[in-house]
């Protein structure tokens, strides 16, 4: 009667000791079938990476022109030929944009303009400046072709102490660029840029105003 019970007990500790053997076995090859799955293979780079990494490789149209004009007698000829001063300069914004009402971006009745001054020499490549001038130009943040400019610019050159107020009514095949050269005379110039520009919709931005310090 103790053997046979004996035997018994040792049997069923057998079996549950296989079947947690079972278990373990066979939670592992599914965990490790879990860990060795091939990787999820990365999705292609879109079309806008593709030409964001094309052009910060790419080298730019400035620094061409910076090196061509590095050239021995380069910079002499194209001068003698054209008669303009050669030069590169880049464009500086305004202190803030201008808060602008009447038009936006998704019927939003609200938006801003933003603003900007480039001094010359700015030659050959555009926009071309001239030294002593300086180009002003507008901005709004509204998707429409514009009909009709009436954005003006105040200005005083502190350093010979003229001024006077001027309209961004410069057009390229009829259609406004919202933009002026304007000939400040070399200094320190202070501008207020402000006024309504209407589209083909008939939609008017009207920019309540921006100011700016910029050196001709």
């Amino acid at each position: 009667m103790s053997r046979r019970f004996e035997r018994g007990t040792a049997r069923r500790v057998l079996v549950r000791l296989s079947a947690a053997v079972a278990a373990t076995a066979a939670g592992a090859v599914v965990f490790s079938g879990v860990a060795v799955a091939d990787p999820v293979p990365a999705a292609p780079p879109s079309l806008q990476e593709l030409i964001g990494q094309f052009t910060k490789n790419a080298p730019q149209a400035t620094d061409l022109f910076g090196g061509l004009l590095g050239a021995p007698g380069v910079t002499d000829l194209i001068e003698g030929v054209t008669g303009q001063e050669v030069g590169k300069t880049t464009a500086k914004e305004f202190l803030f944009p201008a808060p602008t009402f009447g038009c936006g971006v998704a019927d939003n009745p609200m938006t801003v303009t933003v603003a900007s001054a480039q001094a010359g020499p700015n030659f050959p490549l555009p926009p071309w400046i001239a030294r002593g001038n300086l180009r002003f130009q507008a901005v709004p943040a509204h998707l429409e072709i514009p009909k009709q400019s009436d954005l003006q610019v105040a200005w005083f050159n502190t350093t010979t102490l003229k001024g006077g107020v001027v309209p961004l009514d410069d057009t390229l095949l009829n259609v406004p660029t919202l933009s002026k050269t304007v000939d400040t005379g070399e200094g320190n110039v202070l501008a207020a840029l402000f006024g309504q520009v209407t589209y083909e919709s008939g939609t008017t931005c009207t920019a309540l105003g921006t100011v700016g310090q910029f050196t001709a």
